[in-house]
């Protein structure tokens, strides 16, 4: 999992240009029943860069971007 110190990072998922969920890798993978790896997969500006915005039109492709980071401080 990405960290900073005591905080996670924080990811939106879509499906196409819908909004599904947001929050850490492990409740992305919860909400949705994909890996951890999967999802921070995703994530990677390697696998953004890919999807171009033709396939990210479509209702099949996933998305999942980082938007910041948990306010916890367990």
């Amino acid at each position: 999992m990405v960290s900073r110190g005591k905080h996670k990072r924080i990811y939106a998922l879509y499906r196409g240009d819908v909004y599904i969920c947001d929050g850490t890798a492990d409740e992305l993978a919860t909400e949705t029943g994909l890996k951890v790896a999967t999802i921070l997969w995703y994530a990677t500006g390697v696998r953004r860069s890919r999807v171009n915005s033709q396939q990210r039109k479509s209702k099949k492709s996933i998305i999942v971007e980082p938007i910041g980071w948990d306010d916890d401080d367990e």
